[in-house]
């Protein structure tokens, strides 16, 4: 950025380091080279403001955040199916919200491989978690599915049917005053 009248505006990258000129009024500031060539052209803006213009910034330099949801989803959809699918449900379900968890669903695929990844959203996916917290705890515990469990019919501390059936009985059955 270089400043003008307390504002700051950009110019080219290639630009960073070297002189340039510039010429501005109430409406325009306008940035040349040293062959007098415009470069950029920006409307004047207030003190302490910025004024960026998109061409001058390098794609490097441009967040996931501004590239927005499409371009995070397309990442994402390299990780899976399932990953694609919780991330698609989590951006219909929290709008811009998503955004960040989209993001740190990126950065969890640099640090987890994608069969755990994959197991992890295909589970809250299925309840209908829409947090990165959940995807984190289910990776951690495995992220597989809880199994049934087995009810078992006889064991020491459960009771039969028939003593059941007499405490029912004994409760019916009139009591004198």
């Amino acid at each position: 950025y270089l400043e003008v009248d307390k504002g700051y505006y950009t110019a080219p990258p290639e630009y960073v380091g070297q002189r340039v000129w510039v010429r501005w009024d109430g409406r325009l500031v306008r940035v040349f080279n040293d062959r007098w060539q415009q470069i950029a052209l920006h409307a004047k803006t207030e003190p302490g403001c910025f004024r960026t213009a998109s061409e001058h910034i390098s794609k490097e330099k441009v967040s996931a955040v501004e590239r927005g949801t499409d371009a995070l989803l397309r990442q994402i959809a390299a990780i899976g199916p399932q990953t694609r699918q919780w991330a698609e449900a989590t951006t219909n379900a929290r709008g811009i919200e998503a955004v960040r968890v989209l993001v740190g669903l990126k950065a969890l695929a640099g640090k987890h491989d994608s069969q755990a990844l994959e197991r992890a959203c295909e589970a809250a996916l299925a309840h209908g978690a829409y947090r990165l917290r959940t995807i984190r705890q289910l990776i951690k515990r495995g992220g597989s599915k809880q199994e049934p469990l087995e009810f078992i019919d006889e064991h020491p501390i459960i009771r039969q049917m028939s003593d059941y059936g007499e405490f029912v009985k004994d409760c019916f059955k009139e009591k004198p005053l």
